[in-house]
């Protein structure tokens, strides 16, 4: 083999397909780069023509914040930094938001990962992190009228790869995959939290600003592309996250202007396109004629009845096998479990969660946990793999001092304040060391009984 990349912990040779399947790496610190991922039917192949099982968690909370699992008071990050700028200026604004990123993801994180035997990173982004787009204007008094600019006026930030380009870094060093998910389109593609922007759901909106908003993203999608291209760490583009502003043929036509900019920028990459919520809201690929992509599902409706399952698992594996492209199901939790969180049922998280994993490991199916860590109030919880080991202190962008926002954000690093959920993490950990099975357990999976 032409690397010194070892797949030694989980390599293992199915005998359906007489091949070797990889599923996490123990590649040393500055080895070389891991080789090119692209699909191949059902599965996700390398270089080397070998199939690839990705397995990993999100950095959910790190270049987008949540206020439920981040340490912030406010609503979104679009209203968090455009009150960061009215009260501090520009300069200070960023320099607040810097400290965040810096504690809320380091090296040690990306050492996390490799030592529970994960070999992908999804890593969830928006627009702000690429683009300069708000203007301050010092009224003289310390405070500043702040503008969120018409897109046509965004600029591209100095630094704006600085922290995905130290991402596939680390990524590099540990032997780790990227996904790069854009959490943010410009007009938000959804209006949640999440897309870091609540106020708006004007991507898909016909009029003059819509169309901006939406020539916006596909050029942050050609930027994005023709910096990585080449990047071999880079796994995919994952071009929306949860676009639940518009569906079927609206959506597909838009997906398809995403796909073209990367693909004018970047052959290569594979490119994620997410399905919301259901399997048929994707088209086949042919339709579009698009190529070395991945359909991805999201699912936070696990029951303990088990209809759910049925339908929703049921409804994939069926689609998987009509449109021929590999599945990740890229952010899952099963707390949507109302039987056994009342104490109807015996069955734990962690159980639930080993069910769910050998089912998608039993399908061929590739995943990523949400999420890697989330702030709580120091009890374990299954959001993520590591918590909060007290009761989170959150930085209120509003009303709080510069240093006292400073000093909040500037302590979450996760060897700080955040502990291991070991259980969880055992579970993860086995599932991902764990080969694509050759078909359906007899007497079936149990979350489908």
């Amino acid at each position: 083999m032409r690397r010194v990349i070892s797949f030694l912990c989980a390599a293992i040779l199915t005998l359906a397909a007489a091949a070797f399947v990889f599923v996490a790496c123990d590649q040393k610190d500055g080895t070389e780069a891991l080789p090119l991922l692209s699909a191949d039917g059902e599965d996700i192949v390398n270089s080397a023509g070998e199939t690839v099982a990705l397995r990993g968690t999100n950095f959910g909370g790190w270049l987008v914040q949540e206020s439920w699992m981040c340490p912030t008071e406010q609503t979104d990050t679009l209203e968090t930094n455009m009150t960061l700028y009215s009260r501090f200026g520009e300069e200070r604004a960023e320099e607040l938001i810097a400290a965040y990123e810096d504690s809320w993801i380091t090296e040690e994180d990306f050492a996390n990962v490799k030592a529970l035997g994960l070999n992908v990173v999804r890593i969830p982004f928006t627009y702000m992190n690429l683009y300069r787009y708000l203007s301050a204007e010092d009224n003289g008094d310390g405070t500043y009228d702040v503008e969120l600019l018409h897109p046509d006026d965004f600029t591209l930030r100095e630094d704006a790869f600085g922290r995905l380009d130290w991402a596939l870094e680390m990524c590099e060093k540990y032997g780790l995959y990227a996904i790069l998910d854009l959490h943010g389109a410009v007009g938000s593609q959804n209006g949640n939290d999440h897309s870091g922007d609540t106020q708006l759901t004007d991507l898909y909106e016909d009029s003059a600003l819509g169309e901006a908003y939406r020539a916006k993203t596909a050029e942050l999608w050609g930027l994005v592309a023709e910096h990585f291209a080449g990047n071999t760490n880079v796994a995919g583009y994952d071009l929306l996250n949860e676009p639940g502003g518009a569906s079927g043929s609206t959506q597909w036509d838009y997906y398809d202007v995403l796909y073209d900019a990367v693909r004018a920028a970047d052959p290569d990459h594979m490119i994620f396109i997410e399905a919301v919520w259901e399997g048929y809201d994707l088209p086949s690929p042919s339709q579009y004629d698009w190529t070395n992509v991945v359909y991805e599902y999201h699912h936070y409706n696990w029951e303990g009845n088990n209809q759910s399952n049925k339908s929703f698992y049921g409804l994939k594996r069926l689609l998987g096998a009509q449109e021929g492209v590999p599945a990740l199901v890229g952010e899952f939790n099963v707390w949507g479990d109302d039987g056994r969180t009342t104490g109807d049922s015996s069955q734990t998280d962690n159980e639930a969660y080993a069910g769910v994993l050998e089912f998608y490991n039993g399908e061929g199916w590739h995943w990523t946990t949400w999420t890697y860590k989330v702030t709580g109030d120091g009890r374990p919880s299954g959001w993520g793999l590591y918590n909060t080991v007290e009761n989170a202190v959150k930085a209120d962008p509003a009303t709080d001092s510069y240093e006292d926002i400073l000093a909040v954000w500037s302590s979450y690093g996760t060897g700080e304040k955040f502990a291991l959920y070991e259980e969880f993490a055992a579970v993860v950990t086995e599932a991902a060391a764990a080969p694509f099975a050759e078909g359906e357990p007899e007497g079936g999976y149990p979350i489908l009984a």
